[in-house]
């Protein structure tokens, strides 16, 4: 069984956090992506903490919904590969994700759907960016939602029928190795 440590901290006080089933939702996404081991901390913000941490990483002034930042990574980078190769598979991952609680009851009531399967969503979407996968072609962009999808519904979350909003337009992250989801 591969080893995996979810480090789950709320720094925020709007949404309550079932750390319990979004570990669960980790572990399985990365087992799902074949990830030889993974160390990787989530913090639960507010909009004004995603938003200092957008524009002091990536120069973006503005609030999102998820940040993922790879610390350290081994293995190929398939981006691009095909669509029958796990990007995450036998590496060891190393990262950080940042999850904007009060996004997700934005967009949760906005797309009806719960804000925890939001949450669900987003903790999905930085994990996949961890293990490689990244949404900016078109072709890209559908296989991260069918990734998505999958993993979601390993715990029965219904997998939503659009892609995870943004509160502005998507754009190359700067030089560092953190990803603006």
């Amino acid at each position: 069984m591969p080893a995996y440590e979810i480090s789950i901290v709320n720094r925020q006080r709007a949404v309550p956090i079932d750390r319990r089933t979004l570990r669960s939702l980790a572990r399985a996404t990365l087992a799902m992506e074949g990830v030889s081991s993974a160390e990787i901390s989530v913090a639960f913000v507010s909009d004004a903490e995603i938003h200092e941490i957008n524009r002091n990483f990536l120069n973006h002034d503005f609030p999102t919904d998820v940040i993922s930042f790879l610390l350290e990574g081994d293995g190929t980078d398939l981006a691009g590969a095909a669509g029958t190769v796990r990007r995450g598979a036998n590496r060891v991952l190393d990262g950080e994700i940042v999850i904007s609680t009060e996004t997700a009851a934005h967009n949760a009531s906005r797309h009806q759907t719960t804000t925890s399967h939001e949450l669900a969503l987003y903790l999905v979407h930085g994990l996949l960016h961890l293990c490689g996968y990244d949404d900016l072609t078109p072709r890209e962009k559908r296989l991260m939602r069918r990734r998505e999808a999958e993993a979601l519904l390993l715990l029965d979350v219904p997998a939503p029928k659009r892609a995870p909003a943004r509160n502005a337009p998507r754009s190359r992250p700067a030089k560092r190795k953190a990803r603006r989801q």
